[in-house]
């Protein structure tokens, strides 16, 4: 069945979670590799496995179900993901996952899915995620090349930057209008351009003339890149 609207963007945080991914081929073994990424307790149910998750198991990254699927192996799952390549077995876990009310996503099968996984951007602390709603991953794919080539590692820096000065700017700016010009004014001033251009020690002391403005303290992360 088509979907009326679309998906709802959401990150979620997996860091310790149990996360149940059914299936031991390359494609499970991708989706495992992500999922410890980002933190989480990774399970593998399958009767067989590909050698990297053997590898992954035996360095204490992963645990192994060496087994056929069961809907008992849900128990105390956060996220599962169905990666199999038995239609019969994807569609049962999605079934059992819905009845338990656990989020599934069920791989290249958009309507099984309870959520999808979007391409993601990283340069240090900033993400990007891009989706295309499951209709088209290599479009989205397309998409991610292009915006890691837009996106530099100066984004990275100031969200690192101005970070650093979300306590004091609290502290000091009573109300959320008074927040967003402190740190709207920083971006306006130009600082993504002066790093952009290696104009580093002018983009850091723009932002500690606009914390001095402000009577926001400098943080030691400004500080310690104006002293370098």
């Amino acid at each position: 069945m088509e979907k009326k609207y679309p998906y709802y963007p959401i990150y979620l945080d997996i860091e310790n979670r149990n996360v149940v991914i059914v299936g031991g081929g390359n494609v499970c073994a991708r989706k495992a590799e992500t999922m410890m990424k980002y933190g989480a307790r990774v399970t593998v149910v399958s009767p067989q496995f590909t050698d990297e998750i053997e590898k992954w198991a035996g360095e204490g990254c992963l645990q192994l179900k060496r087994k056929k699927y069961a809907e008992s192996d849900l128990e105390d799952a956060s996220i599962v993901i169905a990666s199999t390549d038995d239609e019969a077995v994807n569609t049962r876990v999605a079934a059992d996952c819905r009845r338990r009310h656990i989020p599934v996503n069920v791989v290249d099968v958009t309507p099984l899915c309870e959520f999808i996984v979007p391409a993601i951007i990283e340069r240090g602390s900033i993400q990007i995620a891009v989706s295309t709603g499951g209709r088209s991953p290599a479009l989205a794919r397309t998409l991610k090349e292009d915006l890691h080539r837009l996106v530099g590692p100066e984004y990275a820096e100031v969200n690192d930057a101005l970070g650093s000065l979300r306590e004091a700017a609290k502290a000091k700016l009573p109300t959320d209008i008074d927040r967003k010009k402190f740190f709207d004014g920083i971006i306006a001033a130009g600082v993504l351009e002066m790093l952009r251009q290696g104009r580093r020690r002018e983009a850091y002391q723009a932002i500690a003339g606009a914390c001095e403005a402000a009577g926001v303290a400098v943080s030691d992360y400004v500080r310690n890149q104006l002293e370098q």
